[in-house]
């Protein structure tokens, strides 16, 4: 019997599967380049993307750590402090350490595993609970769905500076 867990994991699946696809065979300085000094790189934003699950299924849903800080991902790529990405200046965008996207990917791989850890465990009554953040209560299916869109919206993002970088067959 087919459950809401099928639908999200599936999405998710979807989007990581394309992801990881978009990003085979660039070069770090491809990863890294931006099409103009006020846009995001393409490693920033697998970087986001990782972050932002990790926030919001890991930490805010689970009410756990994230993966970030129980896997020491600071000390393995370099990049400090406490940001997902969401209001960075783009002094910090441009400041992110130029870390293989190898090491990115094995994030966001950790942090789908602990994601689909927490959605394996819900329960369809599980659906209704909130969390506030300070800005109102959300339900946690609206975060699920949520997830979903947003990474989706970054993956085409990423698959726009792939096809700047190498066109429509690159």
């Amino acid at each position: 019997m087919s459950s809401f867990k099928d639908a999200v994991k599936s999405g998710m699946s979807e989007y990581l599967g394309e992801l990881k696809e978009k990003l085979d065979g660039l070069t770090e300085a491809e990863l890294h380049w931006q099409t103009t000094l006020d846009t995001n790189s393409i490693a920033w934003l697998v970087w986001h993307m990782a972050k932002v699950e990790d926030s919001w299924i890991n930490v805010w849903v689970a009410g756990g750590e994230s993966v970030w800080d129980s896997g020491n991902w600071a000390d393995i790529t370099g990049i400090t402090g406490e940001s997902s990405g969401y209001g960075q200046a783009m002094d910090d965008v441009r400041a992110m350490p130029n870390v293989p996207v190898s090491e990115l990917v094995a994030y966001y791989d950790a942090v789908r595993e602990a994601a689909f850890r927490v959605i394996d465990g819900m329960a369809d009554a599980d659906m209704s609970n909130e969390i506030d953040r300070g800005r109102g209560p959300i339900k946690w299916s609206w975060i699920l769905g949520h997830v979903i869109v947003e990474e989706s919206q970054h993956l085409g993002q990423v698959a726009l500076i792939r096809g700047m970088i190498r066109g429509l067959n690159g």
